[in-house]
């Protein structure tokens, strides 16, 4: 399914948190862009939420590295996978790259609204059920407070929570 942008010839911005349901929401953003011949953000939030504490971490990593640099570290992992899967699809390398830190669902809109972004792509479920359940999805509040269209893509894969 492709989505006719209406909001002028803005990016497609694209929100990962390199979850299952972000690599599919990764690759239909990127051909979304394609389609409209229009440029591709690709955005993670760095946040550490109390619901899972560590994740930019691993045992073996020293612990005192910033988190931005792990999450730089994960994002061109996560990249790598998704264009692998993706070979056809060039937007995935000319992509732009952004990490920013905050809160995700406010952070997304605010760069959604300083990109003038005519699209924002997010998946469904993120890194974890509990934050989901105490919080809302970010994506559904990303949808609540969007002034452009948002398009949420869920894996078609059952996660460990389904």
């Amino acid at each position: 399914m492709t989505v006719a942008l209406s909001h002028g010839t803005g990016p497609v911005l694209v929100a990962v948190d390199f979850s299952e349901d972000s690599r599919r929401a990764l690759g239909w953003a990127a051909r979304q862009a394609q389609l409209e011949g229009v440029a591709l953000i690709i955005l993670h939030v760095v946040h550490d939420p109390a619901a899972s504490p560590g994740y930019y971490r691993k045992p073996e990593e020293n612990w005192l590295r910033p988190m931005i640099d792990a999450a730089q570290a994960m994002m061109r992992d996560f990249l790598s996978e998704v264009k692998a899967v993706n070979p056809d699809v060039p937007e995935l390398e000319a992509g732009e790259v952004r990490l920013v830190s905050g809160l995700p669902a406010g952070r997304i809109i605010e760069v959604a609204e300083d990109t003038k972004s005519a699209l924002i792509v997010v998946g469904r479920r993120g890194r974890t059920a509990l934050e989901e359940v105490l919080l809302g999805s970010v994506a559904e509040r990303v949808a609540q407070l969007s002034s452009v269209p948002v398009v949420i893509v869920k894996s078609p894969v059952p996660g460990p929570r389904e």
